[in-house]
């Protein structure tokens, strides 16, 4: 069975790589196939400085869901 990312199936890869002649810090998006990863095209690629500027606003948006989904399962 197909595990596409859109489904909540599928798995991220990050990973450090040199790419013209620069390190980058890679994030790709995989879906599973027959319980084997396969890559897509889909990604980003961003410098050290970008990944660490991204580090503060992913955490505030992981804070935010969260007490989304904590206040959503209270008024139910």
């Amino acid at each position: 069975m197909e595990g596409k990312w859109k489904d909540g199936a599928g798995d991220v890869r990050l990973a450090s790589l040199e790419f013209y002649g620069k390190r980058w810090i890679d994030l790709r998006i995989i879906n599973t196939r027959d319980g084997k990863n396969q890559h897509t095209r889909h990604g980003v690629r961003l410098t050290l400085s970008q990944a660490k500027q991204m580090l503060p606003r992913l955490v505030e948006a992981i804070t935010e869901l969260e007490d989304a989904a904590e206040e959503a399962e209270r008024s139910e």
